[in-house]
């Protein structure tokens, strides 16, 4: 291979690794001939420390100066030429786990909750070993998502079929129902917040306000202040005195 800027000499020994070797450990599963998504690629590297500025650019680098190429890129897929990618899946031979994980969107929470996992069409679902990988998959789909529990092998006993796939994942193409599952159950839908009053239009210039609560009883409004009653008594003795006058 020919020398390399030492930020892409890491970077290809980083991928020979991830994608030649042990795709599973950074949670990648490989299509066939060893083609993943550029973008999945890149979400996964960007986990690891050191790696969380590689570009689509830093790639295409990678695989123009490289003679033979270490990397192949079509379209929006990538694979690794040097080494060739491996062959992980297989039988789990008594390796399955009891327990398999899952961490789903919040936006399917209620969906799976109902109807149980199912894999996309042509798809496969992706399991982990682990918790923490899960969650560590999961976070690439939601800021917060939602683990979800497989009892794999009591599943495994019901007919479905499963495949290891390195030793960190575990691959399935069949739909996993609710019975297999725990899971938190999905929030309650909030009531749609009532809407607003609409703020009363102040008065037009001219406009005289009546006071109609005092119109229909004959009583002041509670709370009317002092001097408001002090004017109804001076306006009474005038009165009077004015008809005094008159007699």
């Amino acid at each position: 291979m020919s020398r390399l800027p030492r930020e892409l000499e890491t970077l290809a020994k980083m991928l020979a690794y991830m994608l030649g070797r042990r795709p599973d450990e950074f949670g990648l599963v490989l299509e066939a001939e060893g083609w993943v998504p550029i973008k999945q690629l890149l979400q996964a590297l960007h986990e690891e420390p050191g790696y969380t500025r590689v570009r689509r650019e830093d790639l295409e680098r990678l695989a123009g100066l490289t003679s033979p190429p270490v990397i192949e890129i079509t379209g929006d897929r990538v694979r690794s030429l040097n080494p060739p990618a491996p062959e992980l899946r297989r039988e789990p031979e008594g390796l399955l786990p009891s327990s398999l994980y899952l961490a789903i969107s919040p936006k399917v929470h209620t969906l799976v909750w109902e109807q149980g996992l199912k894999p996309r069409p042509g798809r496969e679902l992706a399991l982990a070993r682990t918790p923490e990988m899960a969650r560590r998959l999961g976070k690439r789909r939601a800021n917060e998502p939602v683990l979800v529990t497989v009892a794999a092998q009591a599943a495994a006993r019901k007919g479905l079929d499963f495949q290891a796939y390195g030793e960190e994942l575990f691959l399935t193409a069949a739909t996993i129902p609710r019975e297999f599952l725990t899971l938190p159950g999905p929030p309650k839908e909030l009531p749609a917040p009532k809407a607003a009053a609409k703020p009363k239009a102040p008065p037009s210039p001219g406009t005289v306000l009546l006071d109609l609560p005092q119109m229909l009883t004959g009583k002041p409004e509670k709370g009317k202040r002092r001097d408001e009653a002090a004017w109804k008594t001076g306006a009474r003795a005038l009165r009077k005195k004015r008809g005094k006058k008159g007699e």
